[in-house]
């Protein structure tokens, strides 16, 4: 029920336009463009596809995934707009089917923070997976105390946790427009390139 009302939510959301949809590309994804050559890239939680433009233009073979049936639909549209093409899928983040391929660039802005404890697990189950070897995971997610109540905001036991996984290549907390605690994250996956030796 809760999963559901959730998807109700979002989708109701976008029937307007939800505060985190500002449709600016943020400097950090753009500095991480510009540093980076294309590949293929994954945005989780991609909303009405501003990212997923960003990167199209760049270069970038892009695939977006949103719960909210209306932000794909924009998405979709927007990417055809601007003639690029790309792939946006309507489904949850967690499920495996849904984000299946394997990417030079996972990008999520405000996704899994949102996520329960038990759809985080399953989320960087398939994060191991999709991610590349030398790939890039770019995080954006709200800070939270540890055992606080409030439903969005990720621990840093969740951070740790995505340290255990990956290397940490930098990490910038700040404050959001709206005053609350905030953090970018950049990690590599490390894992050995197929063929190169230990």
């Amino acid at each position: 029920m809760q999963s559901f009302v959730r998807w109700l939510r979002y989708n109701l959301l976008y029937f307007g336009k939800p505060p985190w949809d500002t449709g600016v590309t943020p400097p950090e994804l753009q500095a991480f463009i510009r540093q980076h050559p294309p590949g293929r890239a994954i945005d989780l939680g991609c909303g009405t596809g501003t990212n997923l433009l960003a990167l199209g233009q760049a270069g970038w073979v892009v695939t977006g995934v949103d719960f909210a049936i209306k932000a794909v639909a924009r998405a979709r549209q927007k990417l055809a707009k601007a003639g690029i093409h790309g792939e946006v899928r309507s489904g949850d983040v967690s499920r495996f089917e849904v984000v299946r391929g394997d990417y030079d660039l996972v990008l999520d802005i405000g996704c899994y923070h949102g996520l329960s404890k038990t759809t985080r697990a399953d989320y960087r189950k398939n994060l191991a997976v999709i991610l590349k070897p030398g790939g890039s995971f770019l995080l954006y997610a709200h800070w939270i105390k540890p055992g606080s109540e409030c439903a969005f905001g990720i621990e840093e036991s969740d951070f740790d946790v995505f340290c255990e996984m990956f290397k940490l290549e930098w990490r910038a907390d700040s404050l959001d427009r709206f005053g609350r605690s905030a953090g970018w994250m950049l990690f590599t996956n490390q894992a050995l390139i197929q063929g190169e030796d230990k």
